[in-house]
């Protein structure tokens, strides 16, 4: 009987706790906000022997609402959460992700240079909810990288230059960085060419059980988005190209071709997909290493 009041009880003071937290009656509260992204880097959530960050158990079952208030509390706020609702995607699959594997290997590429509000915030975002993650940045601005590089803002960020359109530009990227990412996070060029070419060079490099999001998939409904463009040799619809994968995955008469797809599974919100690769396949067979 005592065993199971002090568990009702213990239950009861995380329940409001979590609550107190996430309030979203105080979103607007500026005070708030920054209370709620302490919560995320105090001491509280670090090993007193080892000093390693301990990810929240609440990654597991409430990362929505806490990839949410973390990009609320940020500054500036990215369009991630305001323009878009991206929370969904990250808050089901990526919080989930770094519970379990803290010390993953993450690239986005698209750093922020050319948004109103600047350069890194969605960095400023990864480095409070990932502090263990190693964190890569690609962008097409280089002056832009070099006049950042050294800031606070950058301090253990990874940087990669280049047009993610331009396969030999994609291969230095590998190089440089070693591949063989946990995450890769596409938020850069718009152009769908630049989106397919990325997604056909850095998949084959995701791990076994990673994970491969794509944002900003809305602009495929304009006509200058699908145009081939600088290096991009052909024109593109990247909702058409995903809609093959899903085909796959769904219609057993593509038989041959679903047994070799490395690709799990996929999950499609507003304006964005994630893809999950299987744990284990055959890189001789996969997809993408033949011409359907």
């Amino acid at each position: 009987m005592k065993t199971t009041i002090l568990t009702i009880a213990a239950s009861a003071v995380v329940g409001m706790l979590v609550v107190s937290i996430f309030d979203k009656n105080s979103a607007s509260d500026s005070t708030s906000k920054h209370r709620r992204l302490g919560w995320l880097s105090n001491g509280a959530l670090n090993d007193p022997q080892t000093l390693e960050f301990k990810p929240p158990l609440e990654y597991l079952w409430n990362g929505k609402n806490i990839y949410y208030q973390t990009a609320l509390a940020t500054e500036p706020t990215p369009d991630k959460v305001t323009r878009h609702s991206y929370q969904t995607m990250y808050g089901r699959f990526l919080l989930p992700y770094y519970y379990l594997r803290p010390n993953m290997k993450m690239l986005e590429i698209g750093l922020g240079c050319n948004m109103k509000y600047g350069p890194g915030a969605s960095v400023k975002l990864y480095k409070t909810l990932f502090p263990q993650a190693e964190l890569w940045e690609a962008e097409y601005v280089e002056k832009c990288v070099r006049e950042y590089r050294d800031s606070e803002m950058m301090k253990g960020i990874n940087t990669l230059t280049g047009d993610q359109g331009d396969y030999a530009t994609l291969d230095r990227w590998i190089a440089k960085s070693g591949g063989n990412f946990d995450v890769v996070i596409d938020d850069g060029g718009h152009q769908n060419c630049q989106i397919w070419n990325s997604f056909m060079k850095l998949w084959p490099t995701v791990k076994p059980g990673g994970l491969y999001f794509i944002e900003d998939m809305e602009v495929a409904r304009k006509e200058h988005k699908r145009h081939a463009q600088g290096p991009c040799t052909e024109n593109v619809i990247v909702p058409e190209k995903l809609k093959h994968i899903f085909d796959v995955l769904i219609y057993e008469e593509f038989g041959q071709q679903r047994f070799e797809t490395d690709v799990e599974f996929m999950f499609c919100q507003a304006d964005a997909c994630v893809l999950g690769k299987k744990l284990e396949t055959d890189p001789e067979s996969v997809w993408w290493n033949k011409s359907y």
